[in-house]
């Protein structure tokens, strides 16, 4: 009886396998152990870097907010939830995140954790998409419609929007918590027997008939950032038009109250599009490696843009958490001053005392044999 060669290739490979010690065979299925240090220090610095200014930022958005009668208006409300969001994704995410660039297996912390880990990272992201599109509804209410927004005046109408974001939020990220789980290897090879160093937390199986990544990236991704570009257009529409009108009052004379006023839709007009923009370029990487995922996995290009993604959509995915207070420090002069009032109110009380999950997804070793060389090659946010 003949054998075709590819027969023969597959023998000999499969021989080689399980011939392999149980650190070179999951070392040839998960990747490396160990990153090299040239990649893990650096990726470390930038970390800590973010982890520092963005729980220094947040919370001193929240202390803020918190502290002056005159900042809490309808869209730091919404400015509020989003860094409660942020500072949860960062305790509970960027830790964890940081420890898998020093060790990438096995996961130790327990089944538990790892559902908990990929379920705040999908409620928090959701939280941010949902408050960015709520705060942009707001504005253009209150620019495009002022009247409407006038006869619904005050602040119950966002606290119950922020409650209904975080409610969705938190029933639409169950389906991760429920299908990512603790992966193990079989070693050595169709043997029945699992190794323990080879434990991973991940969403291992893509389920045709339930399109998760897909349902998530067109319903908190591509849909809110679809009404945010909407909106945004007819706000940046309405400005211009109001600009033209005030510069011809002045021309002719008028007082400049409106001007004043036009200005000031402008600073936050620049801020918000700013927040949107950036979360856009945060986002957008992260959703990308998950398409990728699931339509280009066997591509030969796959493992080098999969490390690289894996790379950028990690710092950019964590960075989206620190830049929203300092865009509020940059670009809002009433945030400043509300800012400066509260550390200056602290210095006084000071001186009478004496004295502030994504996930990480395996490879699906049954769909392919396809060597892969890439540090990252199993690794999914």
């Amino acid at each position: 009886m003949e054998t075709s060669d590819d027969d023969s290739y597959d023998f000999w490979k499969n021989w080689d396998l399980k011939n392999l010690t149980e650190a070179e065979y999951l070392a040839k299925v998960l990747g490396p152990k160990y990153l090299s240090m040239r990649m893990v220090i650096p990726l470390t610095i930038i970390y800590m870097i973010i982890f520092v200014t963005g729980i220094f930022g947040n919370i001193t958005t929240c202390t803020v907010i918190i502290k002056n009668p005159a900042m809490q208006t309808a869209t730091n409300y919404y400015l509020f939830s989003l860094a409660i969001s942020d500072l949860i994704l960062l305790v509970l995410g960027l830790p964890n995140e940081l420890s898998l660039f020093w060790q990438q297996y096995p996961w130790v912390l327990g089944v538990s954790l790892c559902k908990i880990r990929a379920y705040v990272s999908e409620m928090s992201s959701y939280v941010s998409v949902l408050t960015i599109v709520a705060f942009s509804m707001e504005r253009y209410l209150a620019i495009c419609h002022p009247l409407r927004v006038y006869t619904i005046s005050g602040l119950k109408r966002p606290i119950r929007f922020i409650l209904a974001a975080w409610l969705i939020a938190l029933i639409s990220a169950i389906p991760f918590a429920i299908y990512t789980k603790v992966n193990l290897v079989e070693y050595p090879p169709e043997s029945g027997n699992y190794s323990a160093d080879s434990a991973m937390c991940a969403m291992l199986t893509i389920y045709a008939d339930f399109p998760l990544y897909e349902l998530s990236t067109i319903i908190f991704f591509l849909i809110p950032m679809l009404i945010i570009l909407v909106v945004y257009t007819r706000m940046g529409l309405k400005i211009r038009n109001s600009t033209k009108d005030t510069l011809n009052s002045v021309v002719q004379g008028a007082i400049h109250g409106d001007s004043r006023q036009i200005q000031s839709r402008k600073s936050v007009i620049k801020m918000l599009s700013a927040v949107v923009i950036l979360f856009f370029i945060c986002w957008a990487p992260f959703h990308t490696q998950r398409l990728l995922y699931v339509y280009a996995q066997e591509s030969d290009y796959y493992p080098d843009l999969n490390e690289w993604l894996y790379i950028l959509s990690g710092c950019l995915y964590y960075f989206s958490t620190t830049i929203n207070p300092i865009l509020y420090n940059l670009m809002s002069i009433k945030y400043r001053n509300a800012f400066k009032q509260t550390i200056c109110c602290k210095t006084r009380i000071i001186g009478r005392r004496s004295w502030v999950t994504r996930e990480s997804q395996i490879c699906n070793n049954s769909s392919s044999d396809k060597e892969r060389n890439s540090s990252f090659k199993c690794s999914m946010r």
